[in-house]
């Protein structure tokens, strides 16, 4: 979701460095009007964002808390926009004049909430905070979204500033310890989730919990410390924490249904937690994955059997799955960013991976605009048009990748290879040769190229 400079398009990367050195010489304005274009095409490019509201409250003279406003000044959102568009109205319209805006900026922090995009939440909450110091209400919001998000150790520095401005606030009191005692646990490698108040009152629990995060740990040990978590998730089965260290048991013991069983509710519990969606994501493939090979081993060793077309029937259906699923967290992932090239190439891999050749193509047409995907998006829309036997067309694209790549690596390799491949089918043996000459100059041991090479002289 976090777009570094190193991502942005080159037009941008030179835009950039313009903004820098208008920031070094101070000319505010000169840097939002650098700046404002490239967040507005790279929603995640937090570093850009940072600069920019830092030159906004430097040209408009709102910093410090000077500036408190709240109202959108006429300017109505339109929600029929998608996110992108929306944020970047609310650039343009509001926070270039009004970069403390405290509505614009709420209303920033929800638009990035629905796409899960937890970095510029809290950017919009640290906007708060900067412009209107004294706001304890949001700075409780910033310091509850740093916990919920794993980042104790910025939640406990929310919440000594909030003391500092209400030292009687004794919810930040007690926050700060809690986020010191996660900090502390974190550090250590309990991280097996969840609230860990408790735990930390009871040094027998936190023993176990010690316990179970060891290298060491025996199966019988972990046996029995799921017997029992799982009593006491039998006394209360809404504890995500407990919820949270039965799935990561199970998992360790090898039962992976379970585990996923159990992960998938701790995610009905706390539907927002990311960290918690990307391991279900994760935890099914490897399911998935297990299931696959099992088959597989079956059908290797009695390929007589009288089930064998069943089974591979299930193979084929668990493939069919995988891939929908895939593809539909892919396409959720660029719904939600879909100025994001990276997030662009996976889709289109994921499209590739499922033999849907004809959608992976404006995908990874999308995603060679991102210098660091560039070649491997041509890579694979080479090998989509070779598989529509459009070879021309593949021919074109992996001569273009091969004239990019000066250095022999192994993506050069990959690609000239599949350049062999596609120019032996259109029939042009001679060249398709010269291809294979080039790796075999590089690397005798490359797949089969040196046979391929050494029989052409016989």
């Amino acid at each position: 979701m976090i777009v570094q400079e190193a991502e942005l398009d080159p037009k941008y990367q030179a835009l950039w460095k313009k903004a820098l050195i208008s920031a070094e010489r101070k000319n505010w304005e000169y840097v939002i009007d650098q700046v404002l274009p490239i967040v507005t095409a790279n929603v995640g490019f937090i570093d850009g964002r940072k600069l920019l509201r830092s030159a906004e409250s430097e040209a408009t003279g709102g910093s410090g808390g000077k500036k408190f406003s709240f109202g959108l000044g006429g300017f109505k959102p339109n929600s029929k926009k998608e996110p992108a568009e929306q944020i970047a109205d609310m650039e343009e319209n509001i926070f270039r004049k009004d970069p403390f805006n405290l509505n614009a900026n709420e209303q920033l922090y929800d638009i990035a909430m629905k796409m899960h995009f937890p970095q510029l939440a809290a950017f919009a909450l640290e906007t708060i905070r900067a412009g209107h110091p004294e706001n304890t209400k949001h700075m409780h919001k910033l310091a509850q979204h740093y916990m919920a998000h794993e980042e104790p150790e910025k939640a406990s520095e929310v919440y000594r500033l909030i003391v500092k401005v209400d030292p009687r606030d004794m919810d930040a009191m007690k926050g700060e310890k809690d986020a010191a005692a996660r900090t502390s646990i974190l550090r250590q490698g309990w991280g097996v989730g969840g609230d860990f108040r408790s735990a930390m009152k009871d040094s027998g629990e936190a023993a176990k919990l010690e316990m179970l995060n060891r290298q060491g740990m025996t199966q019988e040990q972990m046996e029995q410390f799921l017997a029992e978590t799982i009593e006491q998730y039998n006394a209360d089965q809404t504890d995500i924490a407990i919820v949270k260290r039965m799935s990561d048991l199970y998992e360790k013991l090898g039962h992976m249904d379970d585990a996923l069983m159990f992960y998938d509710y701790a995610l009905t519990l706390n539907p927002g937690d990311v960290a918690l969606q990307r391991k279900v994501e994760i935890l099914r493939d490897k399911v998935l994955d297990h299931k696959i090979e099992e088959y597989e081993r079956e059908i290797e060793a009695n390929p007589g059997a009288p089930d064998i077309d069943d089974k591979r029937a299930q193979v084929t259906e668990i493939r069919r799955q995988r891939s929908s699923v895939v593809i539909g967290e892919a396409k959720s992932r660029v719904d939600r960013n879909p100025t994001d090239k990276t997030l662009r190439y996976e889709l289109g891999q994921a499209y590739f991976n499922a033999g849907m050749y004809t959608e992976a193509i404006p995908e990874l047409q999308q995603a060679k605009s991102n210098p660091n995907m560039r070649i491997k998006a041509i890579l694979m829309l080479g090998r989509c048009f070779e598989r529509k036997n459009m070879n021309d067309l593949a021919k074109t694209s992996l001569m273009e990748a091969s004239k990019e790549l000066v250095i022999m690596d192994a993506i050069k390799k990959e690609v000239l290879y599949e350049l062999a491949h596609v120019l032996e089918k259109m029939g042009d043996k001679t060249a398709s040769l010269e291809a294979l000459k080039e790796i075999y100059n590089a690397d005798y041991g490359y797949k089969d190229v040196a046979k391929r090479v050494e029989s052409s002289y016989s």
